[in-house]
């Protein structure tokens, strides 16, 4: 499935890159430049690291040993941003590791084994052509919600396809971590929960996991 919605938002995104220029009277091969120069924007704004402070001995050893449960090669790089957050990000000959610095130590490994679940499942490589074009711009969707009729092309696959990934990403995790299950659940009782059209339901993300434990 997840194979059919990354075709399918493969398509949609070089269909809207090429066709709207088009649509505007653009030369075909004007349209072709453009539709180049979206992807590459996509591509350099999906792997932007944000900065952030090398992360401490002890986290970046939290890190590999996670990456070696997952059966995942190490990070380049595990950096600490202000708040609660997680990420990877490309990184020259393989990925990057963000850690918030308020996740609670209890909590570290299991919110490292799902960004380092996207990683097994090559995840990260395929976002910036496929997901990535709506992750950009849900931030803007999400502040002002008519938006989302200007973006609809991009959320016919898109928006599956990110729903899909986290919950695979869950599966991934709690199958490696057993712990993953109990800390998704004490994640979501703290209040830190941020819904988004983006992601699955915190319920259906639970019912995976503990199946997947």
């Amino acid at each position: 499935m997840i194979a059919l919605l990354r075709a399918g938002a493969l398509l949609v995104n070089a269909g809207v890159a090429f066709g709207l220029p088009l649509w505007f009277d653009v030369p075909p091969t004007g349209a072709a430049g453009i539709a180049f120069l979206l992807a590459v924007f996509s591509w350099w704004a999906c792997g932007r690291a944000p900065r952030g402070k090398d992360a401490p001995e002890e986290i970046r050893q939290d890190a590999f040993e996670v990456a070696a449960l997952l059966d995942t090669p190490p990070p380049q790089f595990v950096r600490t941003l202000p708040g609660w957050t997680a990420a990877v990000v490309r990184a020259p000959g393989g990925y990057g590791l963000l850690m918030g610095r308020d996740v609670a130590k209890a909590h570290r490994q299991a919110v490292m084994a799902h960004e380092l679940a996207h990683v097994r499942t090559r995840d990260l490589a395929w976002e910036p052509l496929t997901d990535g074009p709506i992750r950009l711009v849900a931030p803007l969707i999400q502040a002002v919600p008519p938006l989302v009729i200007v973006f609809a092309p991009l959320c016919v696959f898109g928006v599956p396809l990110a729903r899909a990934t986290e919950l695979r990403a869950d599966r991934v995790a709690s199958a490696r971590v057993p712990s993953y299950p109990h800390a998704l659940q004490e994640v979501a009782s703290s209040g830190r929960w941020r819904p988004s059209f983006l992601y699955p339901s915190l319920e259906e993300r639970l019912r995976v996991s503990a199946r997947a434990s």
